[in-house]
């Protein structure tokens, strides 16, 4: 009789330490599930957003412009038809001296100058001289001009330069102005598409360095006389101004 009661007594103990081990197990189950889990939000917390993972150059940096006011805009020409003094600037948008003339004197020439009349100014593009991105952007440019804004592009453009076909210029990121100005995006790509302009740009290219220019940005000043002046690189505004005066004392009284 007692060696029933004692093997009862082992009988229960053994269940008793069974379900204690399917305890422990559950328990050390739910325990490493719980673990995985906060481990996976925290992996995803963590993981970088597309924003941050795009590259330096995404059209996301796009700088904005305030464009510079142009009278009588006609294309790649802004100013008087019968001013007395026209400028024909060649010039290429990855150039960063052409990019220095751009945002620092050629708006005060536009200011004093263009705008009161005594001159005309033409901007011709240097085609494919630095590279690919170069005659892109020309082309870009032009395209704009179909829809009245040639300018407000050529000011975007030289806003965000950044090195020589390093991709400043790519197609995306050109859309990308195109974008910030408000154009029909339909027809700017059509007219990429298309390639409408690149014979153009290559005349530019051609005229430019038939007229001597060798490398931009090179201007030539015309004179009411007729005489043609070609002043070569990124001048400041004073030496400009001498040369443009010295034309503009050419005019027959």
């Amino acid at each position: 009789m007692a060696a029933k009661k004692r093997n009862k007594r082992a009988q229960i103990r053994e269940q008793r330490l069974a379900r204690q081990r399917r305890e422990r197990i559950i328990v050390m189950v739910v325990i490493a599930g719980i673990i995985l889990m906060v481990g996976g939000l925290l992996v995803l917390s963590s993981a970088p957003s597309p924003q941050a993972t795009s590259a330096p150059n995404a059209p996301t940096d796009i700088i904005p412009i305030t464009p510079v006011p142009r009278p009588n805009v006609n294309m790649n020409a802004a100013g008087d038809p019968n001013a007395p003094v026209t400028i024909i600037e060649y010039s290429d948008f990855q150039c960063p001296y052409c990019g220095r003339f751009a945002r620092e004197v050629e708006p005060l020439i536009v200011k004093n100058y263009v705008d009161t009349g005594k001159v005309r100014f033409i901007y011709r593009t240097f085609g494919d001289w630095i590279g690919p991105e170069s005659l892109l952007s020309a082309e870009a440019a032009y395209c704009a001009g179909d829809q009245g804004k040639f300018w407000e592009f050529h000011d975007i453009l030289f806003a965000n330069q950044h090195g020589e076909n390093q991709g400043a210029f790519t197609r995306e990121r050109i859309e990308a102005m195109a974008k910030l100005l408000g154009l029909n995006m339909d027809e700017f790509r059509q007219c990429l598409d298309s390639h409408k302009y690149q014979k153009q740009a290559m005349q530019d290219l051609a005229d430019g360095q038939a007229a001597g220019v060798q490398g931009t940005p090179s201007f030539i000043i015309i004179a009411p006389d007729g005489s043609q002046e070609l002043v070569v690189g990124a001048l400041p505004y004073d030496q400009f101004k001498e040369h443009i005066d010295a034309a503009l004392a050419k005019q027959s009284k």
